[in-house]
């Protein structure tokens, strides 16, 4: 008999590393440093890293490269938890942007199109919910956005990231409340200051860690500029000029400031890797090197790519799993018990019901009448039952 498994539990406690990066052409800079020396310098940035969420800028249009990228850098030497993102490309760019997970905490439910950007570059939203350590009746739902905003410093490419920022931010209002709760969205956005109007719509719904100001080419931003790694021009197609802009950001839901939310920002976590503040209008790897980073790494970021990686840092807290019986009746339409290979559902209204196993397969998506019961079989493992029309879930575990 398979039987359904809820154990008390105090608060536990995770950090959630998130991390942008334009990877500048992956899978199409021959003149410079190729695939395999691309993939050896990222593996060599990601160790010293150690992101859980991996949102990165530029990979040619190939959805190869996504599968390279998990199979060459992430899942190696005995890692096998990396997931990707799908690859799509409705705009038809010459770059696309992607998102790769630790699903050994991340689980995946979707991903949805935000805006083309008038057929520039796709900005997606990637749904996923945190896997706690026991099963629990409030998921946290996590909502990233990947997105790569219009380069160039004249107005007409000022106006082109403003109404693709105005898009993200609409996206974002209009998300259901629980889905809007946390929100990470990030890439390289290319603003050079925070009074353009791009940057001023993300913040109507976002937090920006870092500070406000007239970033480009200002030595008082130095610490938070992210391009150009380079001061002379390289024949990968990268930026030189040396490190002058912040280009690049990670900015997150108001309820991430809060002490009381389960999932919270760090303070000061949030950084440009490899950025000392000393190293306005020179490359990375002028000397003196940053203090506290290793040669290899600084070495690394300056062959990958033109821009610095930034990450920040999240701590979760996951709440108290509920003691259940077997049957129980919880805030749900429906009351539920599960044994053997089956889980049973009585419904006390009309619903539509969607189960998601822990790889975001989906197993399950039903309408169910009011006083209707319904009874699924399903192998062995962690599984997301959901309401679909109010976005609300919960687990249940079937045990071999």
């Amino acid at each position: 008999m398979r039987i359904f498994l809820m154990v008390g539990l105090a608060v536990a406690q995770d950090t959630l590393r998130f991390m942008a990066y334009n990877l500048l052409f992956y899978g199409s800079t021959p003149g410079f440093c190729d695939l395999a020396c691309k993939d050896e310098q990222l593996r060599i940035i990601l160790n010293a890293i150690k992101p859980h969420v991996l949102g990165v800028n530029e990979i040619a249009p190939d959805p190869l490269l996504m599968r390279r990228l998990l199979d060459s850098v992430l899942n190696i030497e005995g890692v096998s938890y990396w997931r990707s993102s799908y690859y799509a490309n409705p705009s038809r760019s010459n770059i696309v942007s992607a998102l790769f997970y630790d699903s050994r905490r991340l689980g995946w439910l979707k991903q949805e199109l935000v805006t083309t950007q008038n057929n520039l570059r796709d900005v997606y939203a990637y749904h996923l919910f945190y896997k706690e350590r026991e099963p629990q009746a409030d998921t946290l739902f996590l909502v990233v956005i990947v997105s790569h905003l219009k380069a160039g410093d004249t107005p007409a490419d000022a106006e082109a990231r403003a109404e693709a920022a105005e898009a993200i931010r609409r996206y974002i209002q209009e998300l259901p409340e629980n889905r809007r709760l946390f929100v990470i969205e990030m890439g390289d956005h290319n603003f050079y200051t925070a009074a353009e109007e791009g940057y001023q719509s993300l913040v109507q719904a976002l937090v920006d860690p870092a500070p406000a100001g007239d970033w480009s080419g200002n030595p008082l931003y130095a610490y938070f500029h992210t391009q150009s790694t380079r001061v002379s021009q390289l024949p990968d197609q990268g930026m030189g000029g040396g490190l002058n802009d912040r280009f690049d950001f990670i900015l997150f839901s108001p309820a991430c400031t809060l002490s009381s939310s389960r999932m919270r920002y760090v303070p000061g976590s949030f950084r440009a890797v490899g950025q000392d503040g000393q190293r306005f209008g020179s490359s990375i790897n002028s000397s003196p090197l940053p203090a506290g980073y290793d040669p290899s790494l600084i070495n690394a970021l300056y062959t990958m790519s033109d821009h610095l990686p930034v990450i920040a840092d999240f701590a979760l807290s996951a709440s108290p799993a509920l003691s259940l019986s077997d049957k129980k009746t919880m805030s749900f339409p429906f009351s539920y018990s599960v044994q053997s290979h089956t889980l049973s559902l009585w419904t006390r209204r009309e619903v539509w019901i969607q189960i998601w196993d822990g790889l975001g397969r989906q197993w399950v998506e039903e309408y169910i009448p009011n006083q209707s019961q319904r009874t699924y079989t399903l192998p062995p493992g962690l599984y997301l039952l959901c309401e679909r029309e109010q976005s609300t879930c919960l687990h249940f575990l079937l045990l071999p």
